[in-house]
């Protein structure tokens, strides 16, 4: 059995007994990479969330979202939670990540890694911090149709919106919209703290794109760090987690 096949039985948190976690499981999101570990993925309903959650999971609640909606608070529980499974695969005793400036999760000493979520999945993942530079994860619903426009705007050069079109193979438009939005999150969790500062999507541009291998190369049009020049280039893995919502990777 593989880690990506085992299921809700490895987490007590998820044994049908909790209305907000439905399901847990881990899944491989990176490739044949050896530094991309398994992600532990949550199912969750933000519809049967309760403040009383965060205590019931030993799970702090910030002061930056005691007044957030009620979303926001599932949504992060969910990560959180995911968070400290991936961490506890590495042996060590788990401590929640707080919140950074940049609303980045700040993981414990030893330990890096990246959480993400969905409207009702959560996932994260962990990693020795001396084992790679950075690394990121990120999950994305379909890009709605309304949104569509916007996030061609918002994301993508002229150019790399032709290089998607020519390159989409069995992947619907909107569907490889979203891989390559997807992409570039992962990149953005992956890099932001060694560049130390916010950028946005045209730092870095789709250059190559294999639908059937589950890869798309991110060249980076701005220097980020001294580490990760302009011009150079970045593998992000993809698979999809159900036909309307796909994860990707990020490494270096």
């Amino acid at each position: 059995m593989t880690a990506q096949d085992r299921s809700s039985r490895l987490s007590p948190e998820c044994d049908g007994h909790d209305a907000l976690l439905r399901s847990a499981r881990w899944l491989e999101v990176g490739d044949d990479d050896p530094r991309v570990p398994p992600a532990f993925v949550i199912e969750f309903s933000s519809a049967a969330f309760a403040l009383p959650a965060f205590e019931q999971h030993g799970v702090p609640l910030p002061a930056a979202l005691q007044r957030a909606v009620p979303k926001r608070q599932a949504e992060f529980l969910a990560g959180r939670i995911a968070a400290r499974h991936a961490i506890e695969r590495l042996g060590v005793v788990a401590s929640i990540p707080g919140i950074g400036s940049s609303r980045e999760p700040r993981w414990q000493a030893g330990v890096t890694g990246s959480i993400t979520h969905t409207r009702d999945l959560a996932g994260a993942i962990a990693v020795e911090a001396s084992a790679v530079r950075g690394i990121g994860i990120d999950f994305e619903e379909v890009i709605e149709a309304a949104a569509r426009d916007a996030v061609r705007e918002l994301a993508f050069t002229p150019g790399e919106l032709a290089l998607l079109e020519k390159q989409h193979g069995h992947l619907s438009d909107d569907m490889l919209l979203t891989i390559a939005f997807s992409a570039k999150e992962s990149l953005f969790k992956g890099a932001h703290a060694a560049a130390g500062r916010y950028f946005d999507f045209s730092a870095a541009r789709v250059s190559a794109l294999d639908a059937d291998a589950g890869r798309l190369t991110l060249t980076l049009a701005e220097t980020l760090c001294p580490d990760l020049p302009e011009g150079s280039c970045h593998p992000v893995c993809f698979r999809m987690l159900r036909p309307d919502t796909v994860a990707t990777s990020f490494v270096w």
